[in-house]
């Protein structure tokens, strides 16, 4: 899909790579609609794009509602709803944590990509045309083994986006879901890594990563990665799962559990 005169919404939106799409979409010649959970984030990015913005909890989903009928009223239906707001949660090896931290992550990580896609399907469908953007976590194609929580709910994600990719693709609608690496965020940063940590020498820019995710709304590809090969992990998974369930718990051998 072209983005050129199409309406399209972008959570997350304040900061980092949500921020760096917004503005990406916007030079492609989008109408961009701002969202994010921090008011003065959605004022700074909407004014500088010369776009409307709302401040907004996606986790509810009269928020969703809210944001998508900003975008009606602004631009016209929209077009691309690109889910990507997130949070990292603690690293916190063996740590089955808390239900508070689950129920966050499910509703955000999960939850809102499927609010969302209530909310703008009917149109998409009606039309022919449209595009539901989720962003994921080269986390859904392998694991994280320090976070339950942020692990099986980007695993979730991915399949959601699978679900609505075979259901809705005959009806012209696309469905893309975007697993990056390591990308130089506050997110990536918060896991407070040593400065040697290999994730951040891998680290892309979230303009790098913005090419990446334009690029694979331009072919349409379901899956958007930002490393080469990132999807091989999947192959792995199938090759010889308890190869590769011993392989991806081995550098927690010196962790004890915690029981909670």
């Amino acid at each position: 899909m072209k983005l050129d005169g199409k309406v399209a919404v972008v959570t997350g939106a304040g900061n980092g790579i949500g921020e760096a799409l917004a503005r990406r979409f916007a030079a492609e010649g989008a109408r961009v609609v701002v969202t994010d959970i921090e008011p003065e984030a959605v004022s700074r990015v909407a004014d500088d794009l010369g776009t409307v913005g709302l401040a907004a909890d996606i986790t509810e989903p009269a928020s969703v509602r809210a944001v998508a009928e900003l975008a009606r009223d602004s631009y016209g239906e929209v077009d691309v709803w690109l889910s990507n707001a997130g949070v990292a949660g603690p690293r916190q090896p063996r740590d089955l944590q808390d239900d508070s931290l689950w129920d966050l992550m499910w509703r955000l990580h999960v939850l809102s990509h499927l609010t969302a896609a209530r909310e703008v399907l009917p149109s998409m469908i009606a039309r022919g045309d449209g595009y539901l953007v989720s962003t994921a976590s080269s986390v859904a194609l392998a694991i994280q083994p320090e976070k339950a929580a942020y692990s099986v709910t980007k695993t979730a994600a991915l399949a959601l986006a699978e679900w609505l990719a075979v259901q809705y693709r005959p009806f012209g609608v696309k469905v893309s879901c975007f697993c990056p690496g390591p990308m130089l965020t506050r997110m990536l940063l918060s896991n407070e890594f040593a400065p040697d940590h290999p994730a951040l020498a891998q680290a892309l820019t979230p303009e790098q990563v913005a090419d990446v995710v334009t690029a694979g709304i331009a072919a349409e590809r379901f899956l958007i990665t930002t490393q080469p090969g990132a999807e091989h992990s999947l192959a792995d998974k199938a090759a010889d799962y308890d190869a590769w369930i011993g392989q991806a718990g081995h550098f927690l051998a010196d962790s004890p559990p915690v029981g909670n």
